[in-house]
């Protein structure tokens, strides 16, 4: 079924920048003098994992049946997509408290890194959602 195309594009977004955000944590705490690289390829590297998810929606969308479906067969999508949303609420938050003695500075930028990525990461998911229900209502 084609709403499958909508979850597996979330799911690619939601795990591709849980990887970039993680691997972006770890080169801030070890080398936090460079925490700006870090950040500007954070942002790259999102883009470039975004790349495929906004491509997979947008071919969903343009390859649906005319006719709407009915919404029950909706509901094992969504509740996929809201799951993964839940993940990736979790997972990011609990990368508030690094392990160790971080200074100050480098905590504010990691808030900062982790705001953005919650931001950037359920981008991805939320519009699989409204796709999902444009082809169903």
């Amino acid at each position: 079924m084609y709403l499958y195309i909508f979850v597996l594009a979330a799911a690619i977004a939601v795990v591709g920048i849980i990887g970039v955000f993680r691997s972006t944590v770890d080169n801030m705490l070890t080398e936090p003098e460079k925490i700006p690289q870090y950040m500007s390829s954070f942002f790259t590297k999102v883009a470039l994992v975004e790349f495929l998810p906004i491509v997979m929606v947008v071919l969903g969308f343009t390859f649906s049946p005319g006719e709407p479906l009915e919404m029950a067969d909706a509901y094992v999508p969504i509740a996929i997509i809201a799951v993964l949303i839940v993940f990736n609420m979790f997972y990011i938050f609990s990368q508030r408290s690094p392990a160790g003695n971080v200074e100050q500075d480098v905590k504010q930028r990691l808030q900062m890194l982790i705001f953005l990525t919650i931001a950037l990461a359920n981008s991805i998911p939320f519009i699989a959602i409204v796709f999902i229900l444009l082809t169903v209502l």
